[in-house]
């Protein structure tokens, strides 16, 4: 057996065993003298006590000897170290991970996982001595859990680790213990990890090996758990008004092993039931449904997706929202040559709300509030023109050209450079037929009855002169093509924005476009296009911000986020950036809801967020799992220990501790000084 020494230095104390030694030399050598007048009897007596007198004392030097010694061996703290060559640590620090996230709420016959992680915890930490120090991590990363605390205090303040919206993954949780045990100054620094281990969150992949620190991983599983959840929703249409049928499609995942049929799906919307229908979904298997309602009014409006599947509930409510404008800004910059057509298309129209500038005439601040800008029949697109509109479009904006009949190709060619646009190489004369229709892009939608038989004998614009480029197009597609192959308009994605560029003139003999029956579908789908119906869902933990468009900002700015129904309201901090407003939440956002942001009452967005759908997916890596994937990429400095083969307290005491032999040590000295007491009393001489 292997025995090694925590205070190897009180070894040397051993020398005070000659203290006894001496006295036993000194002291209990001397005999009193008795006289007698029979000398044979005092022969016999002085030879009986003499024996006896030498016997005890031998057994008295004895005890004391030993009394020494294993007094200075419990100084020393004698140990059996677990593992061979392993020497026991003065100082230890250990960071307990303690995962409070959604599927920690799981029942089991001891209660929910987070109370067997937190019983366990308290059992790991009586394994140690009251002089280490522990840190107590979860979810939320308090800051307030970055210090180290006594064995006492850790043991006190696991009572108040509560189930938590957030999630990290394993990569994470490592980082942050690493940190706070490297500031410990321990020399032993050990991390130990009480999960149920779920898929998502077990990167142990992406774990870095370091000798520096031993990682212990301790799965607390659940009995197996079937989870329905509303994982997503969007709309059909790309746009959708007030009063007009919506379609919104919902998607429901099965993380179970039990088929699911005729489960009721639920729509709100601004606190009334729009719409219901069932769903059936196969195990570990996703089902979309869709739910047709009829949206009223205008603004913002705030949607609601419910189902019903005990016992896990936290994932059975979607918060969303969407926007239906009042109306829709469009702003006109015309040329020297622009007709009537756009004029009539916006302007007859109250739902749009046109505005029109001449190009020497331009107001730049006013673009950002415009969804749609049309340059008409420009003949030169001027140095600071092009660079406003090229940070309009990357902002999200979305921008029609329409060129001149004689366009200056060098300002033409510098503004195409700055939207990541291939430039006009020239002007091709020739007469042709448009040929082909992109017909699955949403600016056709509804302008074909027959959208699907379209052919030479179809109605389409004819092109006398055209705008040909060169070089290859970037990220262009092509929405109206030109029997010669040539595009007459493409779409193409820039920043966050949409560009349509026309390669043809409406005016001047170049096309008889503005004059076809689809030029004002294909506009008007245009136009309505640049207010998409975005479903806006948030996910706490993950969206920590929100982003506005540009707005002016004054010295008495002061944003509110508010929730009425769960008494939320604070000021969140902002910072301008150059697509527009960031207004920074800092994690204080823990209930799933729909929000409202405001500035001095003017709502600006309304944001939804929702709970982590990544603790709704019911996967776990139970102990074997783990030992598997660890040893596949070699972590040596990770393992894995089986709460239901081990009692955690006496495991994490041999451990960390080994098997002590001090407390044993103190108890032979105990034994032995009494043994010297009861020879000294009871052994007469």
């Amino acid at each position: 057996m292997n025995i090694s020494f925590v205070n190897p230095g009180f070894l040397f104390a051993l020398l005070l065993v000659a203290v006894p030694v001496i006295v036993h030399l000194f002291n209990f050598r001397r005999f009193k003298k008795v006289y007698f007048t029979n000398v044979r009897f005092l022969r016999e007596l002085k030879e009986e006590t003499t024996n006896r007198s030498r016997l005890k004392h031998l057994l008295v030097l004895i005890s004391r000897i030993l009394a020494v010694i294993f007094l200075v061996l419990a100084f020393a703290q004698p140990y059996v170290p677990v593992a061979t060559g392993k020497k026991l640590a003065a100082s230890r620090a250990v960071s307990i991970f303690i995962d409070n996230s959604f599927s920690m709420d799981a029942v089991t016959r001891e209660g929910t996982l987070l109370d067997v992680s937190v019983k366990k915890a308290k059992e790991i930490a009586q394994a140690y001595q009251p002089s280490d120090r522990f840190q107590l991590l979860t979810n939320d990363f308090d800051p307030v859990h970055q210090r180290l605390l006594s064995r006492d205090e850790f043991i006190s303040t696991l009572d108040q680790v509560r189930i938590s919206p957030s999630s990290r993954k394993l990569t994470e949780i490592i980082t942050r213990q690493k940190d706070a045990l490297s500031a410990s100054g321990a020399e032993e620094k050990t991390a130990m990890i009480l999960s149920d281990f779920q898929v998502p969150m077990a990167n142990i992949a992406a774990i870095q090996q370091d000798s520096s620190l031993e990682v212990i991983f301790i799965p607390v599983n659940a009995s197996e758990t079937s989870n329905l959840y509303v994982d997503s929703c969007w709309f059909t249409a790309p746009v959708v008004q007030q009063n007009q049928p919506a379609e919104l499609n919902v998607r429901i995942r099965n993380s179970g092993k039990i088929d699911v049929e005729g489960l009721p799906v639920k729509l709100i919307v601004n606190g009334s039931q729009k719409a219901v229908a069932g769903v059936s979904v196969a195990p570990s298997k996703y089902a979309d449904i869709k739910l047709t309602f009829t949206p009223v009014g205008t603004g913002w409006q705030k949607g609601e997706v419910i189902i019903t599947d005990n016992p896990i509930i936290f994932d059975d409510h979607y918060f969303f929202s969407f926007n239906i404008a009042q109306n829709l800004p469009v702003g006109i910059i015309n040329g020297s040559r622009s007709g009537p057509y756009l004029k009539a298309l916006f302007g007859g129209d109250s739902y749009f709300a046109l505005s029109e500038s001449p190009e020497g005439q331009i107001d730049y601040s006013s673009f950002a509030k415009n969804k749609l800008l049309i340059v008409n029949e420009a003949t030169t697109i001027s140095s600071g023109l092009s660079s406003e509109l090229a940070k309009y479009v990357k902002n999200g904006g979305t921008l029609v050209i329409i060129p001149d009949s004689a366009i200056d190709f060098t300002s033409y060619t510098s503004f195409f450079n700055e939207l990541s646009i291939t430039p006009f190489s020239a002007m091709m004369v020739n007469n042709e037929k448009v040929e082909k229709l992109t017909l699955d892009d949403p600016v056709f939608e509804g302008v074909f009855s027959n959208s699907g038989r379209i052919n030479d004998q179809t109605d389409l614009p004819l092109v006398q002169a055209y705008y040909t480029q060169s070089g290859g197009a970037r990220a262009q597609s092509v929405l109206m093509q030109l029997r010669s192959g040539a595009p007459l308009l493409s779409k193409i994605a820039s920043g966050k924005g949409i560009v349509y560029l026309f390669h043809a003139s409406l005016e001047g003999g170049m096309t008889n476009l503005a004059r076809h029956a689809i030029f004002v579908p294909v506009m008007y789908r245009i136009a309505l296009l640049s207010e998409r119906s975005v479903v806006h869902a948030g996910f706490i933990g993950k969206d920590d911000f929100i982003e506005l468009p540009p707005r002016s900002i004054g010295g008495e700015e002061v944003f509110h986020l508010t929730n009425d129904a769960l008494r939320f309201d604070i000021i969140p901090g902002y910072r301008a950036t150059a697509s527009g407003i960031l207004i920074q939440l800092n994690h204080q956002v823990k209930e799933a809801g729909n929000y409202e942001l405001k500035n001095n009452n003017e709502l600006l967005f309304a944001p939804s967020f929702n709970f982590n759908r990544d603790e709704s997916q019911m996967e776990f890596m139970n102990t074997a799992a783990l030992e598997e994937m660890i040893e596949s990429v070699r972590l040596g400095s990770v393992s894995v220990v089986d709460v239901s083969k081990a009692e955690l307290k006496n495991h994490f005491s041999r451990q960390s501790e080994g098997i002590r032999l001090w407390k044993y040590c103190i108890i032979l000295v105990l034994l032995f000084l009494a043994i010297e007491i009861l020879l000294l009393k009871f052994w007469k001489k």
